[in-house]
C-alpha cells in the first residue's frame, strides 16, 4: 500500500493519522489548525527524538571490533571509530507520544506485525535483541551510517528518507536499494 501513496498520498495519511491523535489527546503539538505540513512537522520531532536516541547509544554502545571497523571502511564511512552498536530489546521509535505513535503507524514503522531488527541513527546502530548482526546486515547498516555522514544531518537524511519510501515503497527506495547491495556485496567471500 504504500508504495503507492506518492508524497501527497502520505501528506494526507500523516494529516489524517496527526489529527486522530489530537482528537484522542485532546491536543498537542500537532493539533494546531494552523499546521501547514504535518509531514514536515512529524520529521522535525522525529529528528529531535532521534539525536537523543544517538546521543544515548553513543553512551552505552559498544565501538566495532577490527574486523568490524574494515567493513565499516570498506562501505565508505569516513569516521568508523564513531560508530557504535547498541543491543535492545526493542528498537527505539517514539510510541510514548501519541501524535508520534499514529503516525508511526499510518507510515507502517510500527505496529502490529512490525519487528525493526535494527536501525542507524547517526552513527548508532541500534540492534534487536535475538537478531544475527551478521556480516551481510551489519554492512546494510552501516551503508545507512554512510548515507547519514554523506547528508548534511540525521534530519536531512530523514527528509531524504521518508519522501523515497512513499514513493517508491521500501524494497525499491534508492537508498534501501543500495543498502541492499551492500547485503549482496559483502556476504560474498573474500569481500
Amino acid at each position: 500500500m504504500m508504495k503507492y501513496l506518492g508524497a501527497a498520498g502520505l501528506r494526507a495519511v500523516v494529516a489524517g493519522a496527526v489529527m486522530g491523535a489530537a482528537l484522542v489527546t485532546g491536543g498537542g503539538a500537532f493539533a494546531s489548525a494552523e499546521q501547514a505540513d504535518p509531514l514536515s512537522d512529524f520529521l522535525t520531532k522525529y529528528v529531535a527524538w532521534a539525536e537523543t536516541i544517538e546521543a544515548e547509544g553513543q553512551e552505552r554502545g559498544t565501538p566495532l571490533t577490527a574486523e568490524q571497523l574494515d567493513l565499516a571502511k570498506a562501505v565508505g564511512i569516513q569516521h568508523p571509530e564513531k560508530v557504535r552498536l547498541v543491543y535492545a530489546d526493542v528498537v527505539p521509535f517514539p510510541v510514548e507520544d501519541p501524535e508520534m505513535r499514529a503516525v508511526g503507524g499510518s507510515m507502517g514503522f510500527i505496529g502490529p506485525g512490525v519487528i525493526n531488527n535494527a536501525q542507524a541513527f547517526g552513527y548508532t546502530i541500534w540492534i534487536r535483541n535475538g537478531f544475527t548482526m551478521d556480516r551481510p546486515a551489519l554492512a546494510h547498516e552501516l551503508v545507512h551510517v554512510m548515507q547519514i555522514e554523506r547528508s548534511a544531518s540525521f534530519g536531512a537524511y530523514a527528509r531524504e528518507y521518508v519522501p523515497q519510501l512513499l514513493e517508491h515503497g521500501h524494497s525499491d527506495m534508492p537508498l534501501e536499494v543500495e543498502a541492499y547491495e551492500a547485503n549482496r556485496k559483502f556476504a560474498a567471500p573474500g569481500t
